[in-house]
């Protein structure tokens, strides 16, 4: 494109071609050109600018979500947001604090719920709030539960979900034996007295992996009991109106021809615009010998009781060509995860694979966007059922494994696919040399995750060190350890597929010939980092790990924060750990935070991590380091106590972390 007057430089241009340029752009490449020079900044305060970024690409984040609410603040939106996913990236936080004390907890949708002193509290982390709301375990158990008294029952609690103000958990009664689900509404004042505080009160009778998802609307729960006509066990599922307190249906439905039993692993729940979501990577409930294709199978529960008459055939998308190689199974994981630009539900899967069955090996996380409940649904009407799990789609390959074949086996192919570089993040590059590789086993490896809208690779291992230089004895260190990468100039500079200076061109194209979408991108990896840095104050380390021993870590993250448990010095023998709060959110204060002071040695700035470029010494993993279970359940045992009526079910207090008032802020 000419534009009149021969304009040289983008600051040049008239604004509204600047603007239609502007206007395509992500949020990494927004803020990028806004530090060029003054003229672009000033334009790039714009708001319709920032709005039309927002709404491309952020539309679906918190600050998105309020920013188009107010019709205001989307430039200060973009550079919150932007601000995250970099601090993130490069593993730089803003804050390290204890946020509380507890025998366990949960962590999601910004808000964490634990346990202490027999109580459940919740705090709002993402709003830094100075209260929590605090629900007294033995007097709604003596009110709900007919026949509990806790002053002589043994009692076990297990937290399950939290979502919207309401708290899902289980109560076992070990003397009888008997197990309860409750559903509880963790606000203080409620809106209308018709729903109640006690949303749901259910005895189960099965709890083998039980499992819960929920919204404000509805809840899911359910087992892995159901005994199917083939001789494996199946899941059944229950779902509960939580406006009505009341299951919608009568009877369990049980996923039929749905293998998969391990939660995390081969298989996952999730809830999504009311509906719940299973997925499973296995096809059937036995293996082949010889086999092509892999597939993720997964379902669609509607809430609605009549939806779910129809019988529910599993649905399938292709997952991988088992030619790609072998599967280290003790690193996968499996989750559903929205997408922040689409708001589309996600499979989002670890893999640790021997690539092309070679000695180089290495995680990959993939994406896999799946159909909107409205899209199910018309995939259900007549005449566009999808094939069922086990059919053959397309005739096997003339190879001489398929001349082995008789009736009874049942393989899948499907050719090879090659899947849009989006949707699919190694943690190495093919041939990455040892020297730029830092890695963990698996036991010391406490929590691994990774945050899509970082493009990041996220995990906290355990890294010890010397208590001084030479010394034998070595105290637990707990690290973050991030793997990122960024997109590419569109720009083939170096002429790595064809000649310097053109633009990279789609791989993939559809049925028609037409370039598929996003198929022109290209990534380079930001390389390993480690934080805090081996040059980090004592006082941060000893707040990430208090004790010699870090004990059992419990974790959870999100796009913004990360928060696990570890033992502290004077918990011992109380069952309980402290809880430590990782804050990429430089807009997240808490109250009573002291400045770390990073001038020591002359060295001034923020707190760098280090870079890697050393491979770490790999140790052997110890007998019961592997094999254990991949779902931490947080039991908390209740001590025989009176029960006070007079105290509310639910109260507000001060949140815990005003009287501990440990943490840093690393921030300007």
């Amino acid at each position: 494109m000419v534009v009149s007057g021969m304009a040289r430089n983008l600051d040049s241009i008239p604004y509204d071609v600047f603007y239609q340029v502007a206007s395509t752009l992500d949020c990494h490449d927004l803020i990028h050109l806004s530090r060029v020079n003054r003229t672009l900044n000033h334009l790039m305060q714009n708001e319709s600018i920032a709005r039309k970024a927002i709404e491309n690409d952020l539309l679906h984040t918190k600050e998105g979500q309020e920013a188009s609410r107010a019709r205001a603040g989307y430039r200060k939106a973009l550079g919150r947001l932007f601000d995250m996913k970099e601090a993130f990236a490069t593993a730089q936080p803003y804050s390290a604090c204890v946020l509380a004390y507890g025998s366990s907890f949960l962590y999601n949708n910004g808000s964490l719920c634990y346990i202490f002193n027999e109580e459940i509290r919740v705090l709002d982390v993402h709003g830094a709030s100075q209260v929590e709301q605090v629900l007294n375990i033995q007097n709604i158990l003596s009110r709900a539960i007919p026949g509990c008294n806790p002053a002589q029952d043994t009692i076990q609690i297990c937290l399950m979900h939290y979502s919207d103000w309401i708290l899902a958990f289980t109560v076992e009664l070990v003397d009888r034996p008997e197990a309860w689900l409750l559903a509880v509404d963790m606000r203080r004042k409620l809106d209308s007295r018709k729903t109640g505080r006690l949303r749901l009160l259910t005895r189960l009778r099965h709890t083998r992996r039980l499992f819960v998802r929920h919204n404000s609307s509805y809840l899911f729960y359910g087992t892995h009991t159901a005994m199917g006509d083939h001789g494996y066990q199946q899941w059944a599922i229950n779902c509960v109106d939580l406006k009505k307190g009341q299951h919608t249906i009568e009877k369990p439905i049980v996923l039929e021809n749905f293998a998969g039993s391990e939660i995390g692993q081969t298989v996952c729940f999730g809830i999504h615009q009311d509906h719940l979501y299973a997925v499973s990577t296995l096809v059937d409930f036995e293996a082949e010998e010889v086999d092509w294709t892999s597939y993720y199978v997964w379902l669609c529960l509607s809430p609605i009781a009549n939806e779910n008459k129809r019988r529910l055939v599993p649905n399938r998308t292709w997952r991988r060509q088992h030619r790609e190689g072998p599967i280290n199974d003790t690193w996968s994981d499996l989750t559903l995860r929205e997408d922040e630009a689409t708001h589309r539900l996600m499979i989002q899967e670890c893999r640790r694979e021997w690539r092309n069955a070679g000695s180089d090996h290495a995680r990959t996380y993939y994406m896999q966007p799946l159909p909107s409940p409205a899209e199910v649904a018309r995939q259900r009407l007549p005449g566009s059922s999808p094939a069922p799990p086990n059919s053959t789609p397309i005739s096997l390959p003339d190879e001489p494994l398929t001349r082995t074949l008789d009736s009874t086996n049942k393989p899948n192919y499907e050719p090879p696919r090659k899947r849009l570089r989006r949707f699919f993040h190694q943690e190495y590059a093919h041939g990455a040399e040892p020297a730029h590789r830092r890695d963990y086993i698996l036991a010391k490896t406490k929590f691994r995750t990774y945050n899509h809208s970082a493009s990041t690779f996220v995990d906290l291992v355990n890294d010890p060190s010397p208590d001084s230089p030479g010394s034998l004895f070595t105290h637990d260190r707990l690290r973050l350890r991030v793997v990122s990468r960024k997109r590419k100039c569109p720009i083939d500079e170096h002429g790595d597929e064809g000649e310097p200076g053109q633009l990279f061109r789609p791989e993939l194209s559809d049925a028609d010939g037409q370039p598929i979408e996003h198929s022109d991108e290209r990534y380079a990896s930001r390389g390993v980092r480690l934080w805090p840095p081996d040059t980090a104050p004592p006082e941060l380390i000893q707040l990430l790990c208090p004790s010699k021993r870090c004990g059992p870590v419990q974790a959870a993250a999100d796009e913004r924060s990360l928060v696990y448990s570890v033992d502290h010095p004077g918990l011992e023998g109380t069952g309980n750990q402290a809880l430590i709060l990782i804050n990429f959110d430089p807009s997240l204060r808490f109250a009573g935070l002291q400045r770390m002071d990073l001038t020591r040695d002359g060295a001034e700035g923020p707190l760098q991590a280090d870079e890697s470029h050393a491979p770490i010494g790999m140790e052997r993993p110890r007998i019961g380091d592997l094999g254990r279970e991949r779902v931490g359940v947080h039991i908390t045992s209740l001590g025989r106590k009176g029960t006070n009526h007079a105290v509310p079910s639910v109260r507000e207090e001060p949140a815990m972390y005003l009287a501990i008032r440990y943490g840093y802020w690393f921030g300007a």
